[in-house]
């Protein structure tokens, strides 16, 4: 027969980090914290790294996608660059311009060799280039085309005015329209620059990157002076996402941001790149640039606070995320971001309804459900954490090839948050939800097998025991019952569970034991291994000098063995550590009294009085009974 030891209930709220292990070697970083059990005492859960996670940081999964309107502003530039250019350069052998009202009478024109008719007519076409009136110039070099297919100024001019009427049709958002131009544009002529650059455009609004950056290369390779596409070119390589695109977009925006420094597209892409680079301070100062150049630029503020949150600047990323949802009330990213630069000022309760509005707008994501949860949990509103919890790793186990890792941290998170409701649910009288922890933790160490697993599946087991033997007591408070002998039974199935997964974390990361052996110690000591859990909990004290609760299961370990005077030596030192702590003068008046030290178990018992812990003073009493107060 097993019997869990009254321990009585010790409030910790206190956070231990726990850096060194058995035996010097020292061990990463964890979070290691004391919950309290059904049975009074405190067991403790091991966070894998720090109980105040960083939140999440949300990486969108779709590419930044340049906007209808800064490609049509890209295509206006390009036209305005390209004829420009040609006007002090031409790009071809151009025709004498021959303005409209000079033509020669229409009966002459009948009677004209069609060459010679051919080369007027290029001509007029020219004049209508020059003053930008690109369908009157497309129907006079067609006809010189068909009057002369031979006349290539006039073949040449046709291409040229096929291109730019193109992408002026572009700007209406007529893309497939546009396309018919910029194909016969290259059937006249396969080096025309401005068509490539116009089927590149055509592309990329059809997300076909691939075409796109062939056109706009292409575009380049037959007039390296068309220099307004490295925007588009350079945007489309980082959007890629390749290390070897990414290194060819850097140059591409690089140049053009020498070209015209108050692009804002520019600096935005660019930022992206440094930021990409992990050169957060370079990829803010080209945001900061962005939203000066355009103070409506949505994606910069949001960047600009993804830059300041890497650079440890929570505050002013802050700001930077607000203004993103004031100019774009319904994007995600910005709410999302809010959420990240409060939470990780501990304005958790701002963050909450951050992270919630997120939620709204696409509420099928793991991450800002996770950070959600985070939230709830600091706010001490575990319900709310559990519920959010389930939901982020119900969303990211539908991912292909999710991280198992992330996916074992929720499952320990909420076995966490069901042991905080627990604590509360005991003061309540409603049932812990042990089972539900349990299956979380089982499913954690089924992702990630850690030591850190095995020792919360442990604890978990644990403290169904202790939940399963309180109610097998009630079941069997008036006799004993089927029912109580069956929740007796599952209480020490637990316990074997219990001590099983614990020892296996132990044994599983030598480096890293004392949470594990501190359970595992209160374990022993329930199964009725007292010598076994003294071991154990040695351990813990001697690494852990200032652990008070574990300095009492140590006293307890020994009570259990009857050795009173190594009992009462822990329990002086528990209360020594912190004279506050009652069940220390509760657990030294029994040892005092069992080992027949009446005097100072009235000692330890009066000490109760002046805490005003009547409820153990008059158990004391039952304990005794009555000796302990007679004088």
């Amino acid at each position: 027969m097993f019997n869990i030891s009254s321990r009585r209930k010790y409030k910790l709220s206190l956070v231990l980090p726990a850096l060194l292990a058995i035996g010097g070697i020292v061990a990463q970083a964890q979070d290691l914290v004391p919950v309290g059990s059904i049975a009074g005492g405190s067991s403790v859960f091991v966070f894998r790294s720090s109980i105040k996670a960083a939140p999440r940081k949300y990486v969108s999964k779709t590419k930044t996608r340049r906007s209808s309107s800064r490609r049509k502003a890209s295509a206006r530039k390009v036209n305005s660059q390209y004829t420009r250019l040609a006007k002090a350069n031409p790009r071809r052998v151009r025709s004498n311009v021959v303005e409209p009202n000079k033509l020669p009478p229409e009966l002459r024109i009948k009677t004209m060799p069609k060459a010679e008719v051919s080369v007027i007519f290029a001509g007029v076409g020219e004049y209508y280039v020059n003053e930008n009136d690109y369908d009157k110039a497309i129907s006079f070099f067609r006809e010189a085309h068909s009057l002369d297919p031979k006349n290539k100024k006039a073949t040449d001019g046709l291409s040229e005015v096929l291109a730019l009427k193109g992408n002026d049709v572009l700007l209406n958002d007529s893309a497939q329209i546009a396309q018919k131009f910029f194909d016969e544009a290259l059937q006249l002529n396969a080096e025309n620059s401005p068509a490539y650059y116009g089927l590149g455009e055509v592309y990329s609004a059809l997300d076909d990157d691939q075409k796109a950056i062939e056109n706009y290369e292409k575009a380049l390779q037959y007039d390296k002076e068309l220099t307004e596409i490295y925007v588009p070119l350079g945007i489309l390589y980082y959007q890629r996402g390749n290390p070897g695109d990414i290194e060819k977009a850097d140059p591409m925006l690089t140049k053009a941001m020498a070209i015209s420094p108050d692009n804002a597209e520019t600096q935005y892409f660019l930022g992206l790149i440094r930021l990409g680079q992990n050169r957060a301070q370079e990829g803010l100062t080209a945001f900061t640039k962005a939203t000066s150049v355009d103070p409506d630029y949505t994606e910069a503020y949001i960047s600009s606070g993804d830059a300041r949150m890497r650079l440890g600047q929570a505050a002013a990323a802050e700001a930077d995320y607000t203004k993103a949802t004031t100019l774009k009330p319904d994007s995600f990213e910005a709410w999302y971001g809010l959420g990240t630069s409060l939470q990780e000022q501990a304005k958790y309760d701002d963050a909450a309804k951050a992270y919630k509005r997120a939620s709204q707008l696409k509420n099928d994501n793991s991450d800002v459900f996770l950070n959600l949860g985070e939230v709830y949990r600091q706010l001490g509103k575990y319900n709310d954490a559990e519920s959010n919890y389930n939901l982020a790793v119900l969303f990211l186990e539908r991912q292909p090839n999710y991280d198992k890792t992330v996916a074992a941290d929720i499952y320990s998170s909420i076995g966490f948050v069901i042991a905080r409701q627990c604590e509360i649910n005991i003061q309540r009288a409603v049932p812990c939800k042990w089972p539900v922890a349990i299956r979380a933790l089982e499913k954690a160490v089924s992702l990630a097998g850690t030591n850190v697993d095995y020792a919360n599946l442990g604890w978990a087991y644990y403290n169904g025991s202790t939940s399963d033997l309180a109610a097998s007591r009630e079941a069997g408070k008036n006799g004993r019952t089927a029912e109580a002998d069956r929740l007796a039974a599952d209480a020490r199935a637990k316990l074997e569970k219990a001590k099983t997964n614990l020892q296996r974390a132990v044994d599983t990361d030598p480096k890293f034991v004392v949470g594990p052996l501190m359970n595992l110690g209160m374990v022993l000591t329930d199964l009725g291994d007292y010598a076994g859990a003294a071991e154990a909990l040695k351990k813990v004290t001697k690494v852990e000098p200032e652990w008070v609760f574990a300095i009492n299961e140590l006293g307890i370990a020994y009570r259990k063995q009857e050795k009173y005077g190594d009992a009462i030596e822990q329990f002086k030192l528990a209360i020594k550590r912190d004279d506050k702590f009652a069940i220390a003068y509760y657990n030294l008046a029994e040892a005092e009294f069992r080992n027949g030290n009446m005097g100072n178990a009235k000692k330890a018992y009066q000490s109760l009085i002046k805490l005003k812990r009547r409820d153990l003073a008059g158990q004391l009493e039952l304990l005794t009974s009555g000796a302990i107060t007679q004088k």
